[in-house]
């Protein structure tokens, strides 16, 4: 609960600078999403999903070439328990456990943001996930194998056309997600976005 008024909150507060400032662009995205989970006991191959929410662009210079690109975002995405999963956690893997684990999280990445040439725009950051709906019963007892948050170093470009956005963008995570008590094995996120954006200021 104090999570998700702390996210309101913060979504508020940019709101209202952005309609207020003089040098901030703001507008909606929707990505594609591919993603995996890598550590002992998952599969390690991608999968498909979603992400969208709004971004603010945030001018710092009278040139517009540097800036903050603060963004809200849903994501949807998923995992998939490895063939390894019982020998790695024996005391704690769940035998009518599910193959497949879905994920929602609110994503804010908070991104230093690069401007060349107006057409072309280059970021660089860091993004915190709180996992807020994680489908996934591995483990015995109603325990949750997955932590709730997650952090990430993102870089990536985007192109600019008129007030659109053309977004490419990788993000590594660098928190360890696992939530088993023992053997505490790392399980680390990657993820690829492309998708487009549209800017109403």
């Amino acid at each position: 609960m104090k999570k998700g008024l702390l996210l309101a909150g913060i979504l508020a507060v940019i709101t209202g600078t952005a309609a207020n400032a003089q040098r901030v662009n703001y507008g909606l995205k929707a990505t594609l999403l591919v993603s995996n989970i890598k550590g002992e006991g998952i599969n390690p191959g991608s999968k498909p999903g979603f992400q969208g929410g709004a971004f603010f662009e945030f001018n710092l210079t009278k040139d517009k070439k540097w800036g903050i690109q603060p963004e809200l975002l849903f994501t949807q995405t998923s995992a998939k328990k490895g063939n390894d999963f019982a020998q790695k956690y024996v005391t704690y893997h769940n035998t009518q456990g599910r193959e497949k684990v879905k994920i929602s999280a609110v994503t804010v990445p908070i991104l230093v943001r690069y401007t060349p040439i107006p057409a072309l725009t280059f970021n660089l950051g860091a993004q915190y996930s709180n996992l807020f709906f994680i489908d996934e019963n591995l483990i015995k007892g109603n325990l949750d194998a997955f932590k709730k948050n997650d952090i990430g170093i993102v870089g990536g470009a985007q192109v600019n056309v008129a007030n659109v956005r053309f977004i490419a963008r990788y993000v590594k995570g660098v928190a360890n997600i696992n939530n088993i008590p023992a053997p505490q094995y790392n399980w680390k996120t990657n993820q690829f976005t492309l998708g487009i954006g549209i800017a109403f200021k």
